[in-house]
C-alpha cells in the first residue's frame, strides 16, 4: 500500500529532551540563507531497531524571518514490520503513529501524536506487491515490461534496466515508476538493490523465504512521488485532496488510485499489444484488415512488421534508438501513430495471464502478509 514517506514537522511543534542524553544536531551544510543538520540517536540504545532519518532544515524567507522544520524520512512497513515485503492496511495507522512517536523520542524529540498525523507530506511511495502464480516469474515480466513505450504525458523519458532486465525504472526528478523482482532484490547487495535500505531483519527474511517458500514470485510495482508539486498534480487529477497530511495518504483507496492510474496510463494505455499471445503474423494481418476495412494492404503489412519489431528483444525503446539515427524526432512520432493502432486493436482475450494477475492485484489491493509456519 504505502512504503517510503517524508514528513515535514515544524520546529515549533517539537520539544527536545533537555536532560543532556540526546545526541546533538550536526551541521551538514550551510549557506547565507540556509542550514542543513542531521541527528543520530543517543549512544547506548538498541541499534537493531529501524528508525527514521532526520534532517533539520532552516531557511531564510526574507524580512529577517526564518522557517525551521525537521524532515522525517522512513519506510512505513519497515517501521512496523521490520521489512517492506509485507504491506500495510488502514488499521495499521495508529500503531505506526505510536511507533514513530517512540522512535522520535529515541532521538530526544517529543512530538505530539496529533502533529504527527497532521504532518505535511513532501514525498511518498504508493506501491503494490503482486504475488504471481501459474509459473510466471517477476524477472520475466520485468523483461517484458522493459519493451514498453513510455507515455509522454508522464514525462518519464529517462529509463534504466538493471540486474539483467530484472528491474525497470522510469524516472524524472519529480516522480518515477519502478517495477522489479521483490524477492530477488532482498538478496542483492546495497549497490545493486533497488531497495537501498536493507535492514537486518529484511535480509534475514530472504533466507527464511528461500527455505519456506522457494517458489515464491513477487512483482513489485512502486510509484515514487518525490516533489510536492507533482504530488498535488497527481492527487488533483484523481479528485483527491491536495497538500496531504500523513493521515490523508495512509489510506488504501488513495494508494490504490495512484497505482492504478500509473498502470493504466503508462502500461495499458500504449503497450498492451506487446503482451499478446497472438504470434502468427498472418492472423494479425487478417485482424488488422477486419478492423480497418478501408486501409491499404501495404499499410496493413507495415503494421504487422511494426508489431514484430516492437515485440523483438529490446522492444520499442531499442527500435527507437535504431531509427533515431536516421530520422528526426517528428518521424518517430509518425511511427507511434502505428503503435497506437496496434494497441487499439488488441483483444484482452489474447493477453498473457500475468497481465490479468496484475490487474486483479491492483483492483483488489489486498495487503500481502508473510504466511506463518
Amino acid at each position: 500500500m504505502l512504503d517510503t514517506v517524508v514528513l515535514n514537522i515544524p520546529k515549533e511543534q517539537i520539544r527536545e529532551v533537555a536532560d543532556g542524553t540526546a545526541q546533538r544536531w550536526d551541521l551538514q551544510s550551510k549557506t547565507s540563507n540556509y542550514r542543513k543538520l542531521t541527528k543520530n540517536p543517543p549512544r547506548g540504545i538498541r541499534n537493531d531497531v529501524y528508525r527514521p532519518r532526520l534532517t533539520g532544515m532552516e531557511r531564510s524567507v526574507g524580512h529577517g524571518q526564518k522557517v525551521s522544520f525537521v524532515r522525517v524520512e522512513f519506510s512505513v512497513p519497515k517501521l512496523l514490520f521490520g521489512n517492506n515485503l509485507e504491506e500495510l492496511a488502514d488499521k495499521d495507522f495508529e500503531p505506526v503513529v505510536e511507533l514513530l512517536y517512540q522512535r522520535l523520542l529515541d532521538y530526544g524529540l517529543i512530538v505530539n501524536k496529533r502533529d504527527i498525523k497532521n504532518a505535511a507530506v513532501t514525498t511518498f511511495h504508493p506501491s503494490k506487491n503482486i504475488v504471481l502464480s501459474g509459473g510466471w516469474t517477476a524477472s520475466g515480466i520485468s523483461q517484458e515490461l522493459s519493451k514498453i513505450n513510455l507515455n509522454k504525458k508522464f514525462d518519464l523519458q529517462k529509463t534504466s534496466f538493471r540486474n539483467n532486465g530484472c528491474s525497470l525504472q522510469a524516472h524524472t526528478l519529480a516522480h518515477s515508476v519502478v517495477v522489479y523482482d521483490k524477492v530477488a532484490d532482498l538478496a542483492q547487495s546495497k549497490k545493486k538493490a533497488i531497495d537501498k535500505d536493507q535492514v537486518p531483519r529484511q535480509m534475514a527474511l530472504f533466507q527464511k523465504l528461500k527455505t519456506d517458500q522457494p517458489l515464491l514470485e513477487i512483482l513489485r510495482l512502486e510509484i515514487r512521488l518525490t516533489q510536492k508539486q507533482k504530488i498535488n498534480a497527481v492527487l488533483k487529477e484523481l479528485g483527491l485532496p491536495i497538500n496531504p497530511t500523513f493521515e490523508q495518504i495512509f489510506k488504501k483507496d488513495v494508494c490504490q488510485k495512484i497505482v492504478q492510474s500509473y498502470w493504466d496510463t503508462i502500461i495499458e494505455g500504449e503497450n498492451l499489444f506487446l503482451f499478446s499471445i497472438e504470434s502468427s503474423p498472418k492472423n494479425l494481418l487478417k485482424r488488422v484488415l477486419r478492423q480497418h476495412p478501408k486501409m491499404q494492404a501495404k499499410n496493413a503489412v507495415y503494421l504487422v512488421g511494426l508489431n514484430a519489431l516492437c515485440n523483438d528483444e529490446g522492444g520499442i525503446r531499442e527500435l527507437r534508438a535504431i531509427l533515431t539515427k536516421r530520422q528526426s524526432p517528428r518521424g518517430w512520432y509518425r511511427i507511434t501513430d502505428g503503435i497506437s493502432l496496434l494497441n487499439e486493436g488488441r483483444s484482452d482475450r489474447h493477453l498473457h495471464g500475468w497481465v490479468r494477475q496484475i490487474r486483479d492485484a491492483i483492483k483488489n489491493f489486498t495487503s500481502y502478509r508473510i504466511r506463518g509456519p
